[in-house]
């Protein structure tokens, strides 16, 4: 039985990244999330210059575009990005920083079977145009 327990047919989406106005509540832009797009407790954060930071299973941390959802950057952390991205400023720089690591060993992570154990903090320092 597939892990999403037969509601979905292979190859649909398990969610989506939506954003949404505030102040309408109309979508503003919707990009599918598949099974290895899903981050393991990786929330979204909002950081200045109009970037969105977010996480997936396989390792991947990316930036996007707030205003149509456009993958801008992406790094490979080497392991499960596992839990939300922070930011803060230091010395009138902006980072953010994100954590990737198993913990653990969550059955959809050891089911893909290519992702390394190694647990470690990954910082970024966001620079102005």
């Amino acid at each position: 039985m597939p892990p999403w327990g037969g509601l979905l047919k292979p190859g649909d989406p398990f969610g989506y990244y939506n954003a949404m106005d505030p102040l309408t509540g109309k979508s503003k832009w919707r990009l599918p999330l598949h099974e290895a797009d899903i981050g393991m407790w990786a929330g979204t954060l909002s950081a200045a210059g109009g970037m969105l930071f977010t996480g997936k299973q396989t390792g991947e941390f990316i930036a996007m575009d707030e205003d149509n959802g456009k993958v801008l950057w992406k790094f490979q952390t080497g392991s499960t990005v596992n839990a939300q991205p922070v930011t803060y400023t230091h010395r009138g720089v902006q980072y953010v920083s994100v954590p990737s690591s198993i913990a653990g060993g969550n059955s959809v992570n050891l089911r893909a079977g290519n992702i390394q154990r190694g647990g470690s903090v990954w910082t970024f320092a966001l620079m102005p145009d």
